[in-house]
Protein backbone atom coordinates (compact mmCIF):
# COMPACT_ATOMS: atom_id res chain seq x y z
CA UNK A 1 0.00 0.00 0.00
CA UNK A 2 2.66 2.26 0.90
CA UNK A 3 4.55 1.91 -1.97
CA UNK A 4 1.29 2.36 -4.04
CA UNK A 5 0.76 5.84 -2.53
CA UNK A 6 4.86 6.51 -3.49
CA UNK A 7 4.00 5.99 -6.98
CA UNK A 8 0.59 8.03 -7.09
CA UNK A 9 2.26 10.79 -5.26
CA UNK A 10 5.24 11.10 -7.31
CA UNK A 11 2.86 11.09 -10.41
CA UNK A 12 1.04 14.06 -8.71
CA UNK A 13 4.51 15.75 -8.74
CA UNK A 14 5.09 15.44 -12.28
CA UNK A 15 1.35 17.12 -12.81
CA UNK A 16 1.91 20.00 -10.73
CA UNK A 17 -1.20 22.46 -9.46
CA UNK A 18 -0.32 25.72 -7.96
CA UNK A 19 -2.70 25.93 -5.24
CA UNK A 20 -1.79 23.65 -2.25
CA UNK A 21 -4.91 22.91 -1.35
CA UNK A 22 -5.81 21.60 -4.20
CA UNK A 23 -2.38 19.39 -4.70
CA UNK A 24 -3.92 17.98 -1.29
CA UNK A 25 -7.45 17.98 -2.56
CA UNK A 26 -5.51 15.74 -5.42
CA UNK A 27 -3.72 13.44 -3.19
CA UNK A 28 -6.58 12.66 -1.14
CA UNK A 29 -8.60 11.50 -4.32
CA UNK A 30 -5.91 9.46 -5.00
CA UNK A 31 -5.88 8.14 -1.61
CA UNK A 32 -9.86 7.54 -2.02
CA UNK A 33 -9.05 5.10 -5.29
CA UNK A 34 -6.29 3.40 -3.80
CA UNK A 35 -8.44 2.49 -0.84
CA UNK A 36 -10.97 0.98 -2.98
CA UNK A 37 -8.29 -1.03 -4.80
CA UNK A 38 -7.16 -2.40 -1.75
CA UNK A 39 -10.39 -3.81 -1.54
CA UNK A 40 -11.53 -4.65 -4.42
CA UNK A 41 -7.65 -5.99 -5.92
CA UNK A 42 -4.90 -5.58 -2.90
CA UNK A 43 -2.74 -7.69 -5.35
CA UNK A 44 -2.60 -4.52 -7.52
CA UNK A 45 -1.38 -2.60 -5.07
CA UNK A 46 2.10 -4.91 -4.40
CA UNK A 47 2.51 -5.22 -8.49
CA UNK A 48 5.09 -2.20 -8.90
CA UNK A 49 4.67 -2.35 -12.83
CA UNK A 50 1.27 -2.33 -12.86
CA UNK A 51 1.51 0.73 -10.28
CA UNK A 52 3.67 2.56 -12.73
CA UNK A 53 1.11 1.69 -16.06
CA UNK A 54 -1.68 3.30 -14.22
CA UNK A 55 0.25 6.19 -13.15
CA UNK A 56 1.61 6.65 -17.00
CA UNK A 57 -1.94 5.91 -18.43
CA UNK A 58 -3.27 8.92 -15.73
CA UNK A 59 -1.21 10.81 -17.84
CA UNK A 60 -3.25 10.35 -21.12
CA UNK A 61 -5.93 12.30 -19.61
CA UNK A 62 -4.81 14.76 -17.17
CA UNK A 63 -2.08 16.56 -19.56
CA UNK A 64 -4.46 16.96 -22.35
CA UNK A 65 -6.93 18.39 -19.59
CA UNK A 66 -4.51 20.71 -18.25
CA UNK A 67 -3.55 21.83 -21.46
CA UNK A 68 -7.51 22.67 -22.80
CA UNK A 69 -8.72 23.95 -19.05
CA UNK A 70 -5.84 25.99 -18.15
CA UNK A 71 -5.04 27.56 -21.65
CA UNK A 72 -6.07 31.05 -22.66
CA UNK A 73 -9.11 31.24 -24.65
CA UNK A 74 -8.82 31.07 -28.02
CA UNK A 75 -12.34 32.02 -29.86
CA UNK A 76 -15.57 30.09 -29.05
CA UNK A 77 -14.05 27.07 -29.61
CA UNK A 78 -11.37 26.54 -26.96
CA UNK A 79 -13.51 28.78 -24.46
CA UNK A 80 -13.82 27.76 -21.27
CA UNK A 81 -17.78 26.00 -21.84
CA UNK A 82 -16.59 24.29 -24.74
CA UNK A 83 -12.89 23.24 -23.61
CA UNK A 84 -14.33 21.52 -20.28
CA UNK A 85 -16.32 18.80 -22.59
CA UNK A 86 -13.31 18.40 -25.38
CA UNK A 87 -10.85 17.01 -22.82
CA UNK A 88 -10.28 12.87 -23.08
CA UNK A 89 -11.66 12.05 -19.56
CA UNK A 90 -12.14 8.43 -21.43
CA UNK A 91 -8.87 7.61 -22.73
CA UNK A 92 -7.13 6.56 -19.29
CA UNK A 93 -9.39 4.98 -17.35
CA UNK A 94 -10.75 2.77 -20.87
CA UNK A 95 -7.20 2.11 -21.26
CA UNK A 96 -6.29 0.61 -17.82
CA UNK A 97 -9.55 -1.24 -17.94
CA UNK A 98 -8.60 -3.09 -20.78
CA UNK A 99 -4.83 -3.49 -19.75
CA UNK A 100 -5.51 -4.02 -16.06
CA UNK A 101 -9.03 -4.79 -15.00
CA UNK A 102 -12.61 -2.73 -14.31
CA UNK A 103 -11.29 -1.93 -10.51
CA UNK A 104 -7.75 -0.43 -11.47
CA UNK A 105 -10.19 1.87 -14.45
CA UNK A 106 -12.46 2.76 -11.87
CA UNK A 107 -9.91 4.15 -9.96
CA UNK A 108 -8.07 5.87 -12.71
CA UNK A 109 -10.99 7.70 -13.76
CA UNK A 110 -12.06 8.58 -10.12
CA UNK A 111 -8.76 10.62 -9.63
CA UNK A 112 -8.17 11.92 -12.63
CA UNK A 113 -11.64 13.20 -12.90
CA UNK A 114 -10.49 15.25 -9.28
CA UNK A 115 -7.39 16.17 -11.10
CA UNK A 116 -9.22 17.12 -14.37
CA UNK A 117 -11.88 19.63 -12.14
CA UNK A 118 -9.27 21.42 -10.08
CA UNK A 119 -7.44 22.13 -13.36
CA UNK A 120 -11.32 24.03 -14.24
CA UNK A 121 -10.65 25.81 -10.46
CA UNK A 122 -12.88 23.18 -8.81
CA UNK A 123 -15.70 23.24 -10.85
CA UNK A 124 -18.43 20.15 -10.73
CA UNK A 125 -19.42 20.08 -14.33
CA UNK A 126 -16.16 18.91 -14.91
CA UNK A 127 -16.10 16.41 -12.40
CA UNK A 128 -19.46 14.92 -13.32
CA UNK A 129 -18.53 14.27 -16.44
CA UNK A 130 -15.25 13.24 -15.92
CA UNK A 131 -16.63 10.39 -13.38
CA UNK A 132 -19.39 9.07 -16.05
CA UNK A 133 -16.91 9.23 -18.83
CA UNK A 134 -14.86 7.10 -16.68
CA UNK A 135 -17.31 4.95 -15.26
CA UNK A 136 -18.69 4.22 -18.66
CA UNK A 137 -15.23 3.26 -19.84
CA UNK A 138 -14.79 0.74 -16.58
CA UNK A 139 -18.19 -0.89 -17.64
CA UNK A 140 -18.05 -1.24 -20.94
CA UNK A 141 -14.07 -1.68 -21.65
CA UNK A 142 -14.39 -4.71 -19.55
CA UNK A 143 -13.46 -7.92 -21.54
CA UNK A 144 -13.42 -6.39 -25.09
CA UNK A 145 -12.60 -8.19 -27.62
CA UNK A 146 -12.58 -6.26 -30.77
CA UNK A 147 -11.38 -3.10 -31.78
CA UNK A 148 -14.21 -2.01 -33.22
CA UNK A 149 -16.14 -2.19 -29.93
CA UNK A 150 -13.52 0.07 -28.91
CA UNK A 151 -14.92 2.78 -31.42
CA UNK A 152 -18.13 2.00 -30.11
CA UNK A 153 -17.71 2.63 -26.47
CA UNK A 154 -15.67 5.82 -27.10
CA UNK A 155 -19.45 6.87 -29.38
CA UNK A 156 -21.06 6.00 -26.21
CA UNK A 157 -19.26 7.79 -23.72
CA UNK A 158 -19.51 11.21 -26.41
CA UNK A 159 -23.23 10.28 -26.58
CA UNK A 160 -23.31 10.21 -22.35
CA UNK A 161 -21.48 13.18 -22.17
CA UNK A 162 -23.61 15.23 -24.65
CA UNK A 163 -26.37 14.30 -22.24
CA UNK A 164 -25.39 16.05 -19.21
CA UNK A 165 -24.51 19.34 -20.63
CA UNK A 166 -28.01 20.18 -19.48
CA UNK A 167 -27.53 18.65 -16.16
CA UNK A 168 -24.05 19.76 -14.84
CA UNK A 169 -24.34 23.66 -16.71
CA UNK A 170 -27.74 24.32 -15.47
CA UNK A 171 -26.32 25.35 -12.12
CA UNK A 172 -23.73 28.73 -11.60
CA UNK A 173 -22.60 28.81 -15.51
CA UNK A 174 -26.24 28.83 -16.80
CA UNK A 175 -27.26 27.26 -20.63
CA UNK A 176 -25.41 29.08 -23.27
CA UNK A 177 -28.02 28.04 -26.08
CA UNK A 178 -25.30 29.69 -28.36
CA UNK A 179 -22.57 27.09 -27.43
CA UNK A 180 -24.56 24.26 -26.80
CA UNK A 181 -23.94 22.27 -30.73
CA UNK A 182 -20.12 23.29 -30.18
CA UNK A 183 -20.53 21.62 -26.88
CA UNK A 184 -22.09 18.62 -28.08
CA UNK A 185 -19.61 17.92 -30.94
CA UNK A 186 -17.01 18.32 -28.79
CA UNK A 187 -18.46 15.53 -26.79
CA UNK A 188 -18.33 13.62 -29.43
CA UNK A 189 -14.51 14.48 -30.21
CA UNK A 190 -14.22 13.42 -26.44
CA UNK A 191 -15.24 10.45 -26.80
CA UNK A 192 -13.87 9.33 -30.43
CA UNK A 193 -10.61 10.74 -29.69
CA UNK A 194 -10.11 8.61 -26.48
CA UNK A 195 -11.22 5.32 -28.87
CA UNK A 196 -8.90 6.30 -31.47
CA UNK A 197 -5.90 7.15 -28.75
CA UNK A 198 -6.73 3.98 -26.73
CA UNK A 199 -6.80 1.97 -30.15
CA UNK A 200 -3.09 3.33 -31.05
CA UNK A 201 -1.40 3.08 -28.11
CA UNK A 202 -3.04 -0.43 -26.50
CA UNK A 203 -0.48 -2.63 -28.53
CA UNK A 204 2.58 -0.24 -27.17
CA UNK A 205 1.47 -0.61 -23.75
CA UNK A 206 0.90 -4.15 -24.05
CA UNK A 207 4.57 -4.41 -25.48
CA UNK A 208 6.04 -2.31 -22.25
CA UNK A 209 4.34 -3.68 -19.85
CA UNK A 210 4.57 -7.51 -20.98
CA UNK A 211 0.31 -7.31 -20.62
CA UNK A 212 -2.19 -9.29 -22.84
CA UNK A 213 -5.63 -8.20 -23.34
CA UNK A 214 -8.38 -10.19 -24.61
CA UNK A 215 -7.88 -8.10 -27.80
CA UNK A 216 -4.60 -9.89 -28.61
CA UNK A 217 -6.06 -13.81 -27.37
CA UNK A 218 -8.75 -13.42 -29.81
CA UNK A 219 -6.80 -12.60 -32.87
CA UNK A 220 -4.59 -15.30 -31.53
CA UNK A 221 -7.54 -17.89 -31.78
CA UNK A 222 -7.62 -17.69 -35.33
CA UNK A 223 -6.80 -21.38 -36.02
CA UNK A 224 -4.98 -20.26 -39.45
CA UNK A 225 -1.97 -19.01 -37.14
CA UNK A 226 1.14 -20.71 -38.30
CA UNK A 227 2.03 -23.11 -35.37
CA UNK A 228 -1.31 -24.18 -35.16
CA UNK A 229 -1.20 -25.34 -38.94
CA UNK A 230 1.81 -26.83 -38.88
CA UNK A 231 0.29 -28.92 -35.94
CA UNK A 232 -2.94 -30.06 -37.88
CA UNK A 233 -0.53 -31.11 -40.74
CA UNK A 234 2.46 -33.03 -38.65
CA UNK A 235 0.60 -33.82 -35.24
CA UNK A 236 -2.71 -34.37 -36.66
CA UNK A 237 -3.64 -36.09 -33.44
CA UNK A 238 -2.41 -33.53 -30.92
CA UNK A 239 -4.54 -30.88 -33.26
CA UNK A 240 -7.76 -32.72 -32.73
CA UNK A 241 -6.53 -33.33 -29.26
CA UNK A 242 -5.86 -29.27 -28.39
CA UNK A 243 -9.11 -28.15 -29.73
CA UNK A 244 -11.21 -30.48 -27.30
CA UNK A 245 -9.30 -29.14 -24.38
CA UNK A 246 -9.86 -26.16 -25.54
CA UNK A 247 -13.78 -26.67 -25.49
CA UNK A 248 -13.46 -28.33 -21.86
CA UNK A 249 -11.42 -25.51 -20.69
CA UNK A 250 -13.64 -22.67 -22.03
CA UNK A 251 -16.35 -24.03 -20.60
CA UNK A 252 -14.86 -24.44 -16.89
CA UNK A 253 -13.09 -21.16 -17.39
CA UNK A 254 -16.94 -20.01 -18.16
CA UNK A 255 -18.60 -22.26 -15.06
CA UNK A 256 -15.64 -19.95 -12.23
CA UNK A 257 -15.69 -16.35 -13.82
CA UNK A 258 -11.45 -16.96 -14.99
CA UNK A 259 -10.82 -15.72 -18.35
CA UNK A 260 -12.35 -18.05 -20.80
CA UNK A 261 -10.79 -16.96 -23.53
CA UNK A 262 -6.87 -17.09 -22.28
CA UNK A 263 -7.87 -20.64 -21.39
CA UNK A 264 -9.01 -21.88 -24.53
CA UNK A 265 -6.45 -20.23 -26.65
CA UNK A 266 -3.64 -21.63 -24.39
CA UNK A 267 -5.44 -24.59 -24.92
CA UNK A 268 -4.67 -24.70 -28.56
CA UNK A 269 -1.23 -24.02 -28.32
CA UNK A 270 -0.37 -26.52 -24.67
CA UNK A 271 0.80 -29.27 -27.18
CA UNK A 272 3.25 -26.93 -29.51
CA UNK A 273 6.12 -28.70 -28.48
CA UNK A 274 5.33 -32.28 -29.97
CA UNK A 275 6.11 -30.97 -32.95
CA UNK A 276 9.43 -31.67 -32.91
CA UNK A 277 8.77 -35.41 -32.46
CA UNK A 278 5.17 -35.83 -32.80
CA UNK A 279 5.43 -39.54 -33.59
CA UNK A 280 6.35 -40.08 -30.20
CA UNK A 281 3.32 -39.43 -28.60
CA UNK A 282 0.13 -41.71 -28.74
CA UNK A 283 -2.20 -39.19 -30.23
CA UNK A 284 -0.37 -39.39 -33.61
CA UNK A 285 0.79 -43.28 -33.65
CA UNK A 286 0.36 -44.74 -36.82
CA UNK A 287 0.06 -48.37 -36.94
CA UNK A 288 3.80 -48.85 -37.25
CA UNK A 289 5.72 -50.10 -34.57
CA UNK A 290 5.93 -47.56 -31.13
CA UNK A 291 9.30 -46.18 -31.21
CA UNK A 292 9.18 -46.42 -27.39
CA UNK A 293 9.25 -50.02 -27.61
CA UNK A 294 13.10 -49.82 -28.61
CA UNK A 295 13.79 -47.46 -25.55
CA UNK A 296 14.24 -48.13 -21.78
CA UNK A 297 11.50 -46.03 -20.04
CA UNK A 298 13.65 -43.32 -18.69
CA UNK A 299 14.85 -42.51 -21.86
CA UNK A 300 10.86 -42.20 -23.13
CA UNK A 301 10.40 -40.24 -19.97
CA UNK A 302 13.24 -37.72 -21.35
CA UNK A 303 11.35 -37.48 -25.12
CA UNK A 304 7.83 -36.86 -23.42
CA UNK A 305 8.74 -34.30 -20.65
CA UNK A 306 10.92 -32.62 -23.42
CA UNK A 307 7.88 -31.16 -25.21
CA UNK A 308 7.23 -28.57 -22.57
CA UNK A 309 10.24 -27.39 -22.83
CA UNK A 310 10.31 -27.36 -27.09
CA UNK A 311 6.71 -25.60 -26.68
CA UNK A 312 8.58 -23.01 -24.72
CA UNK A 313 11.14 -22.18 -27.38
CA UNK A 314 8.66 -22.32 -30.67
CA UNK A 315 6.31 -19.86 -28.28
CA UNK A 316 9.32 -17.62 -27.45
CA UNK A 317 9.81 -17.94 -31.80
CA UNK A 318 6.72 -16.77 -32.80
CA UNK A 319 6.27 -14.02 -29.72
CA UNK A 320 3.47 -15.64 -28.19
CA UNK A 321 2.31 -13.26 -25.41
CA UNK A 322 2.99 -14.76 -21.84
CA UNK A 323 0.08 -15.73 -20.77
CA UNK A 324 0.53 -18.64 -23.27
CA UNK A 325 4.23 -19.54 -22.13
CA UNK A 326 3.12 -19.76 -18.95
CA UNK A 327 0.14 -21.78 -19.79
CA UNK A 328 2.77 -23.84 -22.15
CA UNK A 329 4.95 -24.26 -19.47
CA UNK A 330 3.03 -25.15 -16.51
CA UNK A 331 0.28 -27.64 -18.27
CA UNK A 332 1.72 -30.58 -16.64
CA UNK A 333 3.18 -28.97 -13.43
CA UNK A 334 5.42 -31.25 -11.88
CA UNK A 335 3.62 -34.27 -12.54
CA UNK A 336 4.30 -37.62 -12.74
CA UNK A 337 4.60 -39.57 -16.26
CA UNK A 338 3.21 -42.31 -14.34
CA UNK A 339 2.74 -44.49 -17.89
CA UNK A 340 6.54 -45.14 -17.92
CA UNK A 341 7.67 -44.61 -13.98
CA UNK A 342 5.01 -47.87 -14.05
CA UNK A 343 7.03 -49.54 -17.21
CA UNK A 344 10.25 -49.04 -15.54
CA UNK A 345 8.83 -50.48 -11.89
CA UNK A 346 7.62 -53.42 -13.63
CA UNK A 347 11.52 -54.07 -15.21
CA UNK A 348 12.86 -53.59 -11.92
CA UNK A 349 10.90 -56.41 -10.77
CA UNK A 350 11.67 -58.42 -13.47
CA UNK A 351 15.27 -57.53 -13.76
CA UNK A 352 16.71 -56.38 -10.94
CA UNK A 353 17.17 -57.24 -7.31
CA UNK A 354 18.90 -59.19 -5.14
CA UNK A 355 18.14 -61.55 -3.03
CA UNK A 356 17.39 -61.15 0.62
CA UNK A 357 16.90 -64.11 3.04
CA UNK A 358 15.38 -66.14 -0.18
CA UNK A 359 13.19 -63.27 -1.04
CA UNK A 360 13.36 -60.89 -4.14
CA UNK A 361 14.01 -57.33 -2.91
CA UNK A 362 13.31 -54.73 -5.25
CA UNK A 363 13.87 -51.27 -4.79
CA UNK A 364 10.65 -48.20 -6.17
CA UNK A 365 12.22 -46.67 -9.28
CA UNK A 366 13.11 -42.76 -7.93
CA UNK A 367 9.93 -40.82 -9.38
CA UNK A 368 12.43 -37.59 -9.88
CA UNK A 369 13.51 -38.68 -13.21
CA UNK A 370 10.21 -39.19 -14.30
CA UNK A 371 8.15 -36.22 -13.76
CA UNK A 372 7.82 -33.14 -15.64
CA UNK A 373 10.11 -30.13 -14.96
CA UNK A 374 6.91 -27.78 -13.81
CA UNK A 375 6.59 -24.83 -12.22
CA UNK A 376 3.31 -26.09 -10.99
CA UNK A 377 -0.03 -23.76 -12.45
CA UNK A 378 0.46 -20.32 -11.08
CA UNK A 379 -3.04 -18.99 -12.26
CA UNK A 380 -6.65 -20.12 -12.50
CA UNK A 381 -6.39 -20.81 -16.54
CA UNK A 382 -3.36 -22.54 -16.12
CA UNK A 383 -4.89 -25.26 -13.63
CA UNK A 384 -7.99 -25.77 -15.83
CA UNK A 385 -5.68 -26.40 -18.92
CA UNK A 386 -4.03 -29.26 -16.95
CA UNK A 387 -6.87 -30.28 -15.67
CA UNK A 388 -8.44 -30.81 -19.42
CA UNK A 389 -5.47 -32.25 -21.06
CA UNK A 390 -5.49 -35.11 -18.38
CA UNK A 391 -9.26 -35.67 -18.59
CA UNK A 392 -9.24 -35.55 -22.22
CA UNK A 393 -6.46 -38.01 -22.85
CA UNK A 394 -7.85 -39.98 -20.40
CA UNK A 395 -11.45 -40.07 -21.53
CA UNK A 396 -10.39 -41.81 -24.79
CA UNK A 397 -9.66 -45.27 -23.11
CA UNK A 398 -13.28 -45.27 -21.96
CA UNK A 399 -14.81 -48.28 -23.37
CA UNK A 400 -18.72 -46.93 -21.91
CA UNK A 401 -18.65 -43.11 -22.23
CA UNK A 402 -21.20 -42.36 -20.04
CA UNK A 403 -22.40 -40.07 -17.49
CA UNK A 404 -21.23 -42.14 -14.24
CA UNK A 405 -17.91 -43.30 -15.97
CA UNK A 406 -17.23 -40.06 -17.31
CA UNK A 407 -17.59 -38.60 -13.73
CA UNK A 408 -15.51 -41.27 -11.72
CA UNK A 409 -12.53 -40.37 -14.76
CA UNK A 410 -13.16 -36.75 -13.93
CA UNK A 411 -13.18 -37.39 -9.64
CA UNK A 412 -9.82 -39.22 -9.65
CA UNK A 413 -8.07 -37.28 -11.87
CA UNK A 414 -8.55 -34.29 -10.38
CA UNK A 415 -8.11 -35.65 -6.66
CA UNK A 416 -4.99 -37.34 -8.14
CA UNK A 417 -3.71 -33.46 -9.22
CA UNK A 418 -4.80 -32.19 -5.68
CA UNK A 419 -3.00 -35.04 -3.42
CA UNK A 420 -0.33 -34.75 -5.33
CA UNK A 421 0.06 -30.69 -4.86
CA UNK A 422 -0.37 -29.49 -8.71
CA UNK A 423 -3.20 -26.95 -8.09
CA UNK A 424 -1.43 -25.50 -4.37
CA UNK A 425 -0.28 -21.99 -6.32
CA UNK A 426 -3.43 -21.85 -8.59
CA UNK A 427 -5.44 -19.55 -6.43
CA UNK A 428 -8.64 -22.17 -7.17
CA UNK A 429 -10.57 -22.85 -4.04
CA UNK A 430 -12.38 -26.39 -3.33
CA UNK A 431 -16.08 -24.52 -4.51
CA UNK A 432 -14.50 -23.50 -7.89
CA UNK A 433 -12.97 -27.69 -8.08
CA UNK A 434 -16.49 -29.06 -7.59
CA UNK A 435 -17.87 -26.46 -10.73
CA UNK A 436 -15.31 -26.50 -13.01
CA UNK A 437 -15.61 -30.69 -12.62
CA UNK A 438 -19.05 -30.30 -13.06
CA UNK A 439 -18.40 -28.37 -16.14
CA UNK A 440 -15.96 -31.32 -17.63
CA UNK A 441 -18.35 -33.67 -16.74
CA UNK A 442 -21.15 -31.91 -19.45
CA UNK A 443 -18.97 -31.07 -22.13
CA UNK A 444 -17.60 -34.33 -22.12
CA UNK A 445 -20.67 -36.05 -21.82
CA UNK A 446 -22.46 -33.59 -24.66
CA UNK A 447 -18.84 -34.38 -26.90
CA UNK A 448 -19.30 -38.42 -26.36
CA UNK A 449 -22.61 -38.99 -26.43
CA UNK A 450 -23.87 -42.04 -28.20
CA UNK A 451 -25.12 -43.07 -31.75
CA UNK A 452 -28.23 -44.76 -33.02
CA UNK A 453 -26.98 -48.08 -34.75
CA UNK A 454 -28.07 -47.27 -38.38
CA UNK A 455 -29.47 -50.25 -40.18
CA UNK A 456 -27.34 -52.09 -42.91
CA UNK A 457 -28.77 -51.39 -46.63
CA UNK A 458 -30.10 -54.40 -48.40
Amino acid sequence: MLIGMLVWLAALLLVPIKEPAAAVLLFLGIAVASGVLSIVRPALLRNNKLLLLLALLSFLTLLPARLLLQAPPVGGWLSEPVAMFSVPYAVAPLLATILVGPAAGLAVGVWTSIGCALFARQQVAVLITGLVAGMLAARLGYRVRRRIQIFRIGLLIGLAQMLLIPAVLAGPMGLQLDTMGVQALACVASGLSSAIATLLLLPLFEILFETTTDVTLLELSDLSHPLLQRLAMEAPGTYHHSLVVANLAQAAADEIHANALLARVGSYFHDIGKLTKPEYFVENLSREANPHDSLPPSLSALVIAAHVKEGLGLALLHKLPLPIQEIIAQHHGTGLISFFHHKANQQAVRTGAAETDGRRRTEPVDESSFRYPGPKPASREAAIVMLADAIEAASRSLEKPNVAHIQDLTDRIVISRFEDGQLDNSDVSFAEICRIKRAFVFTLTSMLHGRIAYPKRA
